[in-house]
Formats: structure tokens, C-alpha cells, sequence
């Protein structure tokens, strides 16, 4: 009885000091208020034309397959390539004690009026879905944005952080 006590607080000790760091990453890249990647084109001192600026999102995320919805962050780079490819950071919460960051390169194409059209995707576990397609549009200070995957689909909407 005693061990089996021992086991578990020494656990709940590990994961109380472990699982904060998950975020430290998103975190420092949220306070800089976006974050620079070396480009792959060989300057990244020049800027690519057509760039979608470096910025910060808050919002939500809402499963259409589930009902499950949670808090939702993202944090875009500067351009990586000629091509249009921008790093998007994103931190999502669910059930509102469980989080989870990750990078996903998107597509990002300036259009006319001024607005953005992004599509991109991003591999993640077997478990939680595989690959997971994106598209979505940034028009001044909205960010919204389709997902989906083999178990889940459903929506970003974000606001531009200032």
C-alpha cells in the first residue's frame, strides 16, 4: 500500500515538473509577437514580396465531428521561401486542462483585396488523426480556417493579437 502511494506521488511530482514545459517554445514565440525561420531560398535577410506579416491569433477551435471545441493560438512566421511557405505555430487546448503546440508550413498566397488564402498540412500521430489538411483565409484582422482529417474536420477562427 505504501509503495503503490510512493509510486503515484512520485508520478504526479514528474508531470507537475515535465508538463509545463510542452509550451515553453509556443510561449517565447508568442511573447516576441511572431518569430523569424531561416529562409530556405539562402537570404533571409531580404524579404519575400506578397509576405503575410508576422503576427499573433487568438480564438477557438470547434470539431464539427465531435462537438469538441477549446482555446486556440497561433503565431506565424516570416516567409521561409520565394514560393509563399510560412511556419504557423499553433497552441490548442482541450477539455481546458489538457494542451498541446505544434508547426505546421502553410501555402500563403496575397490576394488582390489584400487578403491571404493559406492551405497547407501537417502529420501528427496515428491516434490523434494522421495528416491533417488546412485552408483557410486571413482578411485584415480575421483568421479562419478549415481542418480535417481521417477521425475529426472542423473550424479555426482566430482574431489578430495587437
Amino acid at each position: 500500500m505504501k509503495r503503490a502511494l510512493f509510486l503515484r506521488l512520485a508520478l504526479g511530482l514528474i508531470l507537475t515538473s515535465v508538463l509545463p514545459s510542452c509550451g515553453f517554445a509556443f510561449r517565447s514565440a508568442w511573447k516576441k509577437g511572431g518569430y523569424e525561420v531561416p529562409s530556405t531560398a539562402g537570404d533571409s535577410a531580404a524579404p519575400f514580396k506578397n509576405s503575410l506579416p508576422q503576427s499573433r491569433w487568438a480564438g477557438t477551435w470547434n470539431s464539427e465531428a465531435t462537438g469538441h471545441q477549446g482555446a486556440l493560438r497561433c503565431v506565424t512566421s516570416n516567409a521561409i521561401n520565394g514560393q509563399g511557405d510560412h511556419e504557423f505555430f499553433y497552441h490548442a487546448t482541450w477539455m481546458t486542462i489538457l494542451s498541446g503546440s505544434y508547426k505546421a508550413v502553410h501555402q500563403v498566397q496575397k490576394q488582390r483585396d489584400g487578403s491571404y488564402t493559406f492551405k497547407g498540412e501537417h502529420r501528427m500521430p496515428n491516434w490523434a488523426g494522421g495528416l491533417y489538411h488546412y485552408a483557410g483565409t486571413i482578411k485584415g484582422d480575421e483568421f479562419k480556417a478549415d481542418y480535417r482529417c481521417s477521425l475529426d474536420n472542423g473550424t479555426y477562427t482566430m482574431k489578430r493579437v495587437r
